[in-house]
């Protein structure tokens, strides 16, 4: 066997499959069998690159370029060029290395800026400020403002970055920037209950004037409504007029409901011809009167102290027949005669 002729037709099968196998991996017999950028090589029936596209580097035949696997398309290696129109629009092509470097005011690294809280922008390829850092107003972010002084970014009016950036009562927030209260604390009178006040050294809601929270916050005869927040009295115990009923006042001296003059709550209350009616009022008893017209018509009120009929109907005395309305006068017994 002719090893050499042996060696060079493996060399050529190599290269063959290289090309071929690179290039070309998809059986077809028409373009339609291959991709948009390929068209059907129908010797081999392998789908094949169109001129212009690649799927290899080597294909490129460029060591300047490289197959770009989005577009099938050979392109210049990052930041190299042979000529200005190969770069970005904010670079140049430096022939002599065949490599993009910035234009003059443009940057590619934070080391070609003048400053060192400057940093090169990698949108604008323009040296800016650090984070935190400005110049202007602008620099800053929206909740920011610009210290020229510092050059430093320093929170608005209520803003903040961090929690020292608030009121010893109140919390960062980090996605709004803007301080929050913290739980438990106030800031005024509206962050609290309606029974509560903001206290101004505390920050913290206490029960307001006028207002309870426990018992001790009331008088002795009081207990505390926990509904309304309010000191009442107790039961049988008042602080005013609105605390009794409709037919007693607050004795002041005491805290306790007593009975208007002329109202009563029992019988003891009221003479002892009366009695204490359901409406709290003093009513003569049954077989008492107070005056005459309470009586039948031949009889009278007695209303002699210390009588043993005092508050008593009794008959009415007569001493002829004018002292007896309707009826007659019984000299003997000096009685009207009865009917």
């Amino acid at each position: 066997m002719n090893w050499k002729l042996a060696g060079f037709g493996i060399i050529l099968i190599a290269a063959f499959l290289l090309f071929y196998g690179c290039t070309s991996t998809t059986n077809c017999t028409t373009d339609k069998n291959c991709k948009s950028f390929q068209f059907c090589d129908t010797s081999i029936k392998k789908c094949a690159p169109r001129e212009g596209y690649c799927t290899s580097d080597a294909a490129c035949n460029d060591t300047l370029k490289f197959c770009d696997s989005k577009t099938s398309m050979c392109a210049y290696q990052p930041n190299k060029c042979r000529e200005n129109s190969d770069c970005a629009s904010w670079q140049t092509c430096q022939a002599s290395a065949n490599a993009c470097r910035p234009k003059s005011g443009f940057c590619d690294s934070d080391s070609m800026c003048p400053s060192s809280f400057e940093v090169c922008s990698p949108t604008k390829h323009t040296c800016v400020p650090k984070p935190g850092s400005c110049y202007t107003q602008f620099d800053c972010e929206s909740w920011q403002q610009c210290n020229v002084t510092s050059r430093t970014c320093l929170p608005l009016e209520g803003k903040c970055a961090l929690d020292v950036d608030c009121r010893g009562w109140q919390t960062c927030n980090t996605t709004s920037h803007a301080c929050a209260l913290r739980a438990e604390f106030c800031n005024n009178d509206l962050d609290c209950a309606r029974w509560q006040s903001c206290s101004s050294e505390l920050h913290r809601c206490i029960t307001g004037q006028g207002f309870c929270a426990k018992e001790e916050d009331c008088s002795s005869w009081q207990l505390c409504n926990y509904t309304a927040h309010k000191c009442q009295a107790k039961r049988d115990l008042c602080n005013s007029l609105g605390d009794c009923q409709a037919w007693q006042i607050c004795d002041p001296s005491k805290q306790r409901c007593i009975s208007r003059p002329g109202s009563c709550s029992d019988d003891t209350e009221c003479s002892q011809w009366q009695t204490c009616s359901k409406t709290h009022v003093c009513e003569t008893r049954v077989g008492f009167c107070t005056k005459n017209s309470d009586c039948k018509y031949n009889e009278r009120c007695d209303l002699r102290q210390n009588m043993p009929t005092l508050y008593r109907c009794i008959p009415l005395t007569c001493s002829s027949n004018a002292d007896c309305p309707g009826s007659t006068c019984d000299i003997t017994t000096n009685r009207c005669r009865g009917g």
